[in-house]
């Protein structure tokens, strides 16, 4: 097995002990309740970040941007990762099996407005630290233009492969798990989450039984445009899991272009 295919191994480990120890990175959120197996290579831009600080370790979702810039949520790297520590794995479809690429990470970069005490700006780049090449099993998510819409009849899918319920993880062999969402309208947003601002959207089921939840936020949520998918969203937080009246909050990625572009082409 490679190096990092050991460290891998090493970290999982220490991630599902820590996990049933009880810990969970603050506000960290996302996978699946009441979702069902990817089939193997439909989400291709899908990341597993695996990070720790020295002291504890954690897991967040990620989509590929570009061969070395995945996007992810800013909280997610709150507190700061491990650099030489951390890693990410890509063209991944269980996580009990290998990945494609398995690649360091050489640089966070935050939104400079992110706040840990705050819900938003919660938005994040990691530069990994060699490239790595497209194939049918690794490729990039589309983004949105600014002025993209989506309604509520989109079809919407959120990915993950954090926790099927609140403490309970995903089994073995641990396949990356899909969920279709339907987008929610921001005035119904806001009446659950009076912290609800413009820069971030609502997707899921007001009546609850399937949501993200505990294990790896970061994760894009998706809506179909003409002939694909453009990530519409990133997995931020939450009340609970799959609760009544609580939908999950993701990032609004079209407020957030600049920031991206400026970063990747910095």
């Amino acid at each position: 097995m490679t190096l990092w295919g050991l460290l891998a191994v090493s970290l999982l480990l220490h991630d599902a002990t820590a996990r049933s120890t009880g810990f969970v990175s603050p506000g960290v959120r996302s996978s699946i309740v009441g979702g069902e197996d990817a089939p193997e290579g439909r989400w291709p831009w899908m990341v597993y970040l695996a990070l720790t600080n020295g002291y504890d370790s954690w897991s967040c979702g990620g989509s590929v941007l570009n061969e070395e810039w995945v996007l992810t949520a800013a909280h997610c790297v709150d507190p700061s990762p491990l650099l030489n520590l951390s890693f990410a794995r890509l063209g991944t479809h269980a996580l009990t099996g290998a990945s494609k690429f398995y690649r360091g990470i050489s640089r966070v970069s935050s939104h400079t407005n992110y706040d840990v005490n705050r819900n938003e700006y919660d938005i994040a780049l990691v530069k990994l630290d060699k490239k790595v090449t497209y194939s049918s099993q690794v490729s990039p998510v589309a983004l949105p233009a600014e002025d993209d819409f989506f309604n509520l009849k989109s079809e919407c899918w959120v990915t993950g492969w954090g926790n099927v319920h609140e403490g309970i993880p995903l089994q073995d062999p641990q396949i990356l798990q899909q969920l279709q969402v339907p987008l929610i309208k921001d005035n119904l947003c806001k009446h659950a989450y009076p912290e609800f601002v413009p820069t971030m959207l609502c997707a899921g089921f007001i009546e609850g039984e399937k949501d993200s939840c505990q294990g790896d936020s970061g994760g894009p949520l998706v809506c179909r445009s003409a002939e694909r998918f453009v990530q519409v969203g990133i997995v931020s937080f939450g009340q609970g899991c799959a609760q009544n009246g609580f939908p999950g909050v993701y990032t609004r990625v079209a407020k957030y272009l600049d920031f991206i572009n400026e970063t990747i082409h910095a």
